[in-house]
């Protein structure tokens, strides 16, 4: 992604990842803060109650039996006093901690989606992109892997019911290749010459598949007898390793590596089938519905993703770019390079929705006059 494009997804939804993730750590303290006041009324009121109850002891020493009916039923009544009072300081705790709590829930739920909106667009240079999709059940799951420079990484799920191929069970057949491989030789019915016996491939299913910078590593199982045939593949380019493996109940074969085989190989058959299948694979990473994992410095629970340390690591990584596009836009000379949306006016105010200190620090990273 440019800078222009990466800086204008950061200002919006990762300040707003930034803002909401704040929100919430403030309603989560105000809940704890709340439930610390209720432990220290309840001490209070503990206290409160051991005096009394000292003073109502003090009747009992009297001889007159009417100060120890009087004692008792004092007795009886503080202690339902108490019970009263513990109960109403408790019920308006747990009210106001679960409104601090429900209230940090959804700023955090605003938080993942404003995160999730910016991971979308893939705003950080990828060092390494790894895409999957595998049958379940007669229907593909997907998912893309994302490692980031600055060591962050990150997986979506992917809709693979709005694909073009992997709505369905697919065959190389519907990419409109008809291959077949050689798997192993029989003796020809009239004559003493072995001929090869081949596998269609369309009558094989994609069982799993993963590409990673235009490699393949794919799985396809035959409906019925449960034969297996794997495809790897190094790359596009046409010398590139081309790998083939068959097995079923009773027999294995690395396809590539039997000379009396591989001859029968349609390499460029299987090179150009490949292709257009990673192609659909990279098409359907674009396809994405939910992030579902992410990693900094080790996994964080999506719940509490620290957002703060997310904006300070782009801003490692991305701040040079950043600084130059601000200082062009600050010389005017960056019009056709960020468009009409993006401008100084724009960031200074995106500013503001973040904390002081937070502010601050972003404004120096971008080389823009500290936040007041």
């Amino acid at each position: 992604m440019e800078a222009s494009a990466s800086l204008k997804q950061t200002v919006t939804h990762l300040f707003d990842a930034v803002r909401f993730a704040d929100h919430a750590r403030e309603q989560e303290e105000s809940a704890r803060n709340v439930e610390r006041d209720l432990e220290s009324a309840l001490n209070r009121l503990e206290t409160q109650t051991e005096d009394f109850t000292a003073l109502i002891a003090s009747m009992r020493s009297e001889q007159e039996s009417a100060f120890r009916d009087l004692s008792q039923q004092l007795q009886e009544f503080l202690g339902t006093a108490k019970e009263q009072a513990k109960g109403k300081l408790q019920k308006k705790a747990k009210q106001q901690a679960d409104e601090y709590r429900n209230s940090a829930l959804s700023e955090r739920d605003k938080a993942l989606k404003s995160l999730e909106a910016y991971l979308a667009s893939d705003p950080l240079p990828i060092v390494e992109q790894v895409v999957l999709a595998k049958a379940t059940d007669g229907v593909y799951e997907a998912e893309a892997k994302y490692e980031c420079e600055g060591g962050m990484k990150y997986n979506f799920r992917l809709a693979a019911q709005n694909s073009r191929l992997f709505h369905q069970p697919l065959t190389l057949s519907q990419l409109g290749y008809e291959l077949k491989v050689p798997v192993r030789f029989s003796r020809a019915l009239l004559g003493k010459s072995r001929v090869p016996g081949f596998e269609r491939l369309d009558q094989y299913l994609l069982s799993d598949a993963e590409t990673s910078g235009g490699r393949l590593r794919a799985n396809f199982v035959k409906a019925g007898d449960g034969s297996k045939i794997k495809v790897i593949t190094s790359g596009n380019q046409k010398e590139g390793f081309v790998g083939l493996e068959y097995s079923d109940q009773a027999h294995a074969v690395n396809v590539m590596n039997d000379p009396s085989l591989v001859a029968f190989v349609d390499v460029e058959g299987i090179r150009k089938a490949v292709e257009e299948l990673v192609k659909e694979l990279m098409d359907l990473s674009m396809k994405k519905v939910a992030l579902f994992r992410l990693s900094l410095n080790g996994d964080q629970p999506l719940g509490s993703i620290d957002c703060g340390g997310i904006l300070s690591m782009v801003l490692r990584v991305m701040g040079p770019a950043y600084r130059d596009l601000v200082k062009k836009m600050a010389a005017g000379n960056a019009t056709k390079e960020v468009g009409e949306e993006l401008t100084l006016d724009f960031v200074t105010e995106r500013l503001k929705i973040l904390g002081l200190g937070m502010a601050s620090s972003v404004s120096q990273s971008l080389g823009l006059p500290a936040a007041r």
